[in-house]
């Protein structure tokens, strides 16, 4: 069986759901920026740019039967690359609304901490059309995603 990595925009449900299907399948889980370090640290001291390489590494380095991706890991090439030929990754496309609610006060999450609604808004309209071409499976929502789960457990 491929690695599962669960990809989308902050706040989408990746680490919730990555954990609740590992734990009713009995599989491991691994959320990426677990992996990775102090996040707002690594961003204010070496920016987004280094950001990137330490988490194509750690994407490289640990293996589980499903990987949270961070929000833009796979704007790497390199990373896409290897998603590509070593796992079948799943867009979790959850709407702009829901997943501002989840990080507008998130202090851990650079990129939702150094922006505006309106300009958290423009970065999920730019990622989206990224996530589909990224994606093996588009699925909206976490509903969705533990429903799957469900038929999945039955199997």
């Amino acid at each position: 069986m491929k690695t599962i990595c669960l990809y989308g925009f902050m706040g989408c449900g990746k680490s919730y759901i990555g954990r609740k299907i590992a734990q009713e399948l009995d599989l491991s889980f691994i959320d990426l920026d677990d992996c990775i370090g102090n996040i707002p640290e690594i961003f204010a001291k070496c920016g987004e740019k280094r950001f990137r390489e330490l988490e194509f590494n750690a994407l490289r380095e640990n293996r589980a039967d499903i990987i949270s991706l961070g929000v833009g890991a796979l704007t790497n090439p390199d990373a896409a690359a290897f998603a590509r030929e070593n796992a079948v990754v799943i867009f979790i496309d959850t709407p702009f609304y829901v997943c501002y609610e989840r990080i507008k006060n998130d202090k851990n999450r650079p990129l939702a901490a150094s922006k505006t609604k309106e300009e958290l808004l423009a970065l999920y309209n730019s990622r989206s059309e990224h996530y589909k071409n990224a994606a093996d499976y588009i699925i909206k929502g976490e509903e969705e995603c533990l429903s799957i789960m469900r038929k999945l457990k039955q199997w």
